[in-house]
C-alpha cells in the first residue's frame, strides 16, 4: 500500500490480495478520509475477502467507487456487500461483474437498493442469475429506488420473463439513464416489451440490446417507439438477426426522430447493397449535409468527420492534403453515428 499511497484512488487490480489482504485493507480504510476509489478487480478475494470489504463499508464515509469484479465472491460475498450498502451513504459506483452471483445474491442486492439512497452505477454483468434475478432488480426499478442511473445486466441469461419485468419497471422509473442487456436472450418478445416501455419512459438515454436474438419484428417495434420517444440518444442492436425490413424501419424513423445520436446495427443480416443500407446511408448523408460525391466517398467522409468513427475510417490512411480537399466539400456537420456493417 505504501507503493500506491492511501489517497485518491487505490488500484490493486490483478494483485494477489486475497482474503487476508482484504482484511488488512479493510482495517486501514474503515475510517480513512482520503481514499475515494478502490479497484480490487481480479484479486482472488473470494467470499471471505468480500466480507472484509463489506465490514469496511459499514464505517467508511469517503469511498465513492468500488470495483470487485472477477473475484468469485458468489452469493455469500454479494449478500455481505448488499448488507453494507443498505446503510452506506457515500458509495456511488459498484462493480460486481463475473462473480458467480445467482438469483439469491441478486435478491439481496435488490433488497439493499430499496433503502440505499446514494448508489448511481451498478455493474452486474457476467453473473448468470437469469430471469429471477432480473425480476428482483426490476421490482426495485419500479419507483422504489430513486438514485440508480446506470445498470449493466449483460451476459446474465435474462430471457423473456426477465425482459418483461424490466420493461414494466421502466414504465414507472424516472431516474435510470442507462440499461445494458447485451448477450442475453430476450428475443422479439422482450424487444417489443421494451419498445412499449419506451413510449412511457422519458428518462432512459441509452438502451443496449446487442446479441439478443432480435429479428425484424422486434426491430420494427423499437423503430415505432422511437417516433414518440425523445429521451433515447443511443440504442444498441448489434449482433442480432435484423434484416433489411427491420433496419429500413429504423432508418425511416430517424428522419423524424432528431434526438437519437447513436444506433448500433453492425453484425446483423443486412444486405450489403440492399434497401436498408441505402436508407441508412441516406440518413448519414442528410445528417452530415455532404455535397455531391460518389457514394463510397460520401460514407467515408461522414465517418471521418465523426470524432470516434474517424479513427477507423480508411481516409485516415490518405495524404492529409487530399483528406482536407475531400472534407472541404462538407459543411454543417450534425453528429450522428449509425453503424450498420453487414455480418462478416
Amino acid at each position: 500500500l505504501k507503493r500506491f499511497g492511501l489517497y485518491g484512488t487505490v488500484d490493486l487490480s490483478a494483485e494477489r490480495v486475497g482474503p487476508l489482504g482484504a482484511g488488512q485493507l479493510g482495517d486501514l480504510l474503515a475510517h480513512n478520509c482520503t481514499v475515494e476509489g478502490l479497484d480490487l478487480r481480479e484479486t482472488i478475494l473470494g467470499a471471505d475477502g468480500a466480507k472484509h470489504i463489506a465490514r469496511m463499508l459499514l464505517t467508511n464515509t469517503k469511498l465513492k467507487t468500488l470495483d470487485l469484479a472477477s473475484n468469485a465472491i458468489e452469493d455469500q460475498g454479494a449478500t455481505a456487500i448488499a448488507h453494507a450498502i443498505r446503510s452506506n451513504t457515500t458509495l456511488r459506483k459498484l462493480e460486481l461483474q463475473r462473480n458467480g452471483i445467482s438469483c439469491e445474491g441478486a435478491r439481496h442486492i435488490a433488497d439493499a437498493l430499496r433503502v440505499n439512497t446514494t448508489l448511481q452505477h451498478l455493474g452486474l454483468a457476467f453473473n448468470g442469475f437469469g430471469d429471477m434475478g432480473a425480476t428482483h432488480l426490476a421490482e426495485v426499478l419500479a419507483g422504489i429506488n430513486t438514485t440508480l442511473q446506470q445498470l449493466d445486466l449483460g451476459f446474465n441469461g435474462v430471457c423473456i420473463e426477465g425482459a418483461k419485468a424490466l420493461a414494466e419497471g421502466l414504465t414507472k422509473n424516472h431516474w435510470l439513464e442507462t440499461l445494458e442487456l447485451g448477450y442475453n436472450g430476450i428475443t422479439d418478445v422482450g424487444a417489443m416489451e421494451f419498445a412499449r416501455a419506451m413510449k412511457f419512459n422519458t428518462v432512459l438515454t441509452s438502451l443496449g440490446l446487442p446479441s439478443n436474438n432480435i429479428t425484424d419484428d422486434g426491430a420494427s417495434e423499437i423503430a415505432e417507439s422511437l417516433r414518440s420517444n425523445h429521451s433515447l440518444i443511443q440504442v444498441g442492436l448489434s449482433s442480432n438477426s435484423i434484416g433489411d425490413p427491420g433496419a429500413k424501419s429504423l432508418a425511416e424513423v430517424l428522419s423524424c426522430n432528431h434526438h437519437l445520436e447513436t444506433l448500433y446495427l453492425e453484425e446483423n443480416d443486412l444486405q450489403e447493397n440492399g434497401e436498408a443500407a441505402a436508407a441508412l446511408q441516406a440518413v448519414l448523408l442528410n445528417t452530415f449535409r455532404i455535397k455531391a460525391l460518389v457514394p463510397e466517398i460520401q460514407l467515408a467522409v461522414a465517418m471521418a468527420l465523426h470524432p470516434r468513427l474517424g479513427r477507423a475510417s480508411w481516409l485516415a490512411s490518405l495524404d492529409i492534403n487530399l483528406v482536407q480537399e475531400i472534407v472541404h466539400f462538407c459543411h454543417e456537420r450534425i453528429p450522428r453515428d449509425i453503424q450498420y456493417y453487414p455480418r462478416s
